[in-house]
């Protein structure tokens, strides 16, 4: 057991010695980034940018949006005369469609009846939406945290997944610098 214990204590003895032989700088250990690196000087580093935080915080916006969008009931209401078809109707609306299709059968290349069609369709749409009536019911404090949380932090991995603020602010340069060089040529 003694012969043992001195071989090691030599081992160890060698060893520290040729720790101490070798210069600082190449035990220091290299200081590892988070930016990547470009062999051109004039090219500022860029931050790494992670794929799972921005998609992950797609996914939980879109968890937000569909918390959201489960609290929401929607229900028909009335419309208040509006371009005075009475209340809840917009039978008024067909009139000026029909003259429109009717055109448009008429003569087929006519640009008024597409655009007398077109905006009759445009108006009913927009008739059905307006008649819609959308309520929020009461919530306690704590679901409504709960419902607007996937919001903040899917916010937040996203801003992280695309390089944080300067990683943000590098993508809207690069396009607008893209912009400019289509307007250009």
């Amino acid at each position: 057991m003694n012969r043992k214990e001195e071989e090691i204590k030599k081992k160890l003895l060698e060893l520290e010695t040729s720790v101490l032989k070798e210069s600082p700088s190449q035990l220091a250990a290299e200081h590892k980034s988070t930016t990547l690196k470009t062999s051109d000087p004039q090219t500022p580093a860029t931050t790494v940018k992670s794929d799972l935080c921005y998609f992950g915080g797609l996914g939980l916006i879109g968890v937000g949006i569909l918390m959201l969008f489960q609290h929401v009931t929607v229900g028909s209401g009335f419309m208040f005369g509006m371009l005075g078809m009475g209340s809840g109707g917009f039978g008024l609306l067909l009139i000026p469609l029909m003259v429109g299709i009717g055109w448009m059968f008429y003569d087929s290349k006519s640009r008024a009846g597409w655009m007398i069609t077109a905006g009759s369709c445009a108006l009913i749409f927009f008739a059905i939406l307006s008649s819609l009536r959308m309520n929020f019911p009461n919530l306690t404090l704590l679901n409504m945290v709960m419902m607007l949380l996937p919001f903040a932090i899917g916010g937040a991995l996203l801003l992280k997944g695309m390089g944080g603020p300067k990683g943000v602010e590098e993508t809207l340069k690069g396009e607008i610098k893209q912009i400019k060089k289509e307007k250009d040529s």
